[in-house]
């Protein structure tokens, strides 16, 4: 069964083969890929990883959405979210969307859905996500998502530190 989320401007939904090409269009572009190692920006990679999305769709019982991000009138692929269910009962998260489509509130728009969903699906106890240190954007999403910065380490490999923020879920 695929999945299908609805927010006022967004559908979100499975990925499929068919996405290939708008998926390389978004993840080619020399912004898209300034805080992606270099060993995850080529097209056999990203090719790579819509395989594995789709796989993960089909797996039975389900614990990673890695979903398509489509505009609700254009039907156009302009971003990824994903929502893993995790060790310890935490779920990780992560989004990506196309560089002429940032600075609009479309990310928080379906992370918000997304994570409202995997809360009712899993109730994990912490929501996070990591993210290098220097982007600025996407730490500005996730403060708008409520999630505060808990951990910050170094990686020496790609020469910056990454952060780590976390959103503790309380059950009302």
């Amino acid at each position: 069964m695929q999945l299908t989320l609805e927010t006022e401007r967004l559908i979100l939904r499975d990925f499929q083969l068919g996405d290939i090409e708008a998926w390389l269009t978004i993840t080619s572009h020399p912004k898209y890929q300034t805080f992606y190692p270099k060993e995850e920006c080529s097209p056999e990679f990203n090719a790579h990883l819509l395989e594995m999305f789709v796989e993960q769709s089909e797996q039975r019982p389900r614990t990673k959405f890695q979903l398509v991000i489509e505009g609700k009138e254009s039907h156009q692929v302009i971003g990824t979210v994903g929502f893993r269910l995790e060790a310890d009962n935490q779920a990780s998260i992560g989004f990506g969307l196309a560089v002429d489509r940032q600075g609009r509130g479309i990310a928080v728009e379906a992370m918000s859905a997304l994570i409202e969903f995997g809360i009712g699906q899993f109730a994990p106890t912490t929501i996070f996500a990591e993210t290098k240190a220097g982007n600025k954007a996407a730490i500005a999403v996730c403060r708008r998502l409520g999630l505060k910065q808990s951990l910050t380490e170094a990686n020496p490999i790609e020469d910056m530190d990454v952060l780590r923020l976390e959103l503790v879920v309380t059950v009302d």
